[in-house]
């Protein structure tokens, strides 16, 4: 039997302006995706810990469930690639996530990246973790139709890079830090979000210039992880913020919590497409942000970068 633990992704500086051009820096972290292969008499995937939003009703004995579909349509592009690339498998997948799913983490690009290592382990097959992304990335271009290499490649090559979509290039940042991350409910998918704002910067010219500065600030940012200086990095994700905001996708709920925890952190903000999700914190007073966090009754998680990427546990 073989185990693979795949990373979640968090964005430290630039994301939507990546899909402009821009860079963006993104790092691995220590929660993630376990996938299991072994050999059976049939395909089949099981998964702990839902995949999608479940309503029963005891009195009529039906279920509904909301996102199935969506998980399992990763389930369905990563298996025809992986098909396709190293031959057809009887085995039994068994998928756990540390993540919620939908919330911003990478989690699809997890469970791509998982579940192809562990299919090419299954089958014998010896495979490079540059491979796994870009065979990652034809997952998520399948079942989404436009997606950003960045997510599955960092889900794969783990550690904090920089990274360019075009022309693509990847930087490798020698950086290690804490995170808490925060998840708030989601408004909207990741495509959604970034039609929406494609459709805004193309109303109002002005944003364009609101993309270069969140350029700039990944610029800056990079020069500050390398001298590690936490001041400037957090001051930097709070400018970030405060950018992504002009693009319509940080609402009340991300000002909100960044004002409560202010004192305790070096700095915050959205990571992915926004519109809640993920808020990434840079922890100053770590006993004070939890319990300042546990006041607010929200679900956060204590992590930090992954330097790895996929795994065969």
């Amino acid at each position: 039997m073989a185990t693979v633990f795949a990373p979640g992704v968090v964005k430290l500086f630039g994301e939507h302006a990546v899909v402009y051009g821009k860079p963006a820096i993104a790092a691995a972290i220590d929660k993630g995706v376990y996938v299991s292969c072994e050999m059976a008499n049939e395909l089949v995937v099981e998964t702990f810990g839902a995949p999608s939003f479940v309503r029963y009703f005891p009195r009529q004995k039906r279920v509904e469930t909301w996102g199935g579909e969506r998980f399992f349509s990763y389930i369905d592009a990563a298996l025809k690639i992986a098909e396709e690339t190293w031959g057809p498998l009887d085995a039994k997948f068994v998928i756990k996530s540390d993540l919620p799913p939908s919330v911003g983490a990478a989690t699809s690009a997890a469970v791509s990246i998982g579940f192809l290592k562990a299919y090419s382990s299954c089958a014998g097959a010896d495979v490079e973790k540059i491979e796994l992304a870009r065979l990652g990335h034809r997952v998520e271009l399948e079942v989404q139709g436009v997606a950003s290499p960045m997510d599955t490649t960092v889900s794969a090559l783990g550690g904090v890079l920089k990274i360019w979509s075009t022309p693509f290039r990847v930087e490798r940042l020698d950086v290690s830090l804490p995170f808490y991350i925060v998840f708030l409910p989601r408004i909207g998918t990741t495509k959604e979000i970034v039609a929406a704002v494609k459709a805004y910067v193309e109303k109002r010219q002005s944003l364009k210039w609101v993309l270069e500065a969140i350029g700039y600030v990944v610029e800056e940012g990079e020069g500050c992880l390398r001298r590690g200086d936490l001041v400037c990095v957090g001051e930097l994700m709070y400018i970030n913020n405060w950018l992504l905001g002009a693009l319509g996708v940080v609402d009340r709920r991300v000002v909100e919590l960044l004002e409560a925890v202010g004192p305790y952190i070096y700095g915050g903000k959205i990571s992915g497409a926004g519109r809640g999700g993920v808020v990434l914190l840079l922890p100053r007073d770590e006993e004070l942000l939890i319990k300042a966090l546990s006041l607010l009754n929200l679900k956060f998680l204590n992590t930090s970068v992954y330097t790895r990427g996929v795994t065969e546990l």
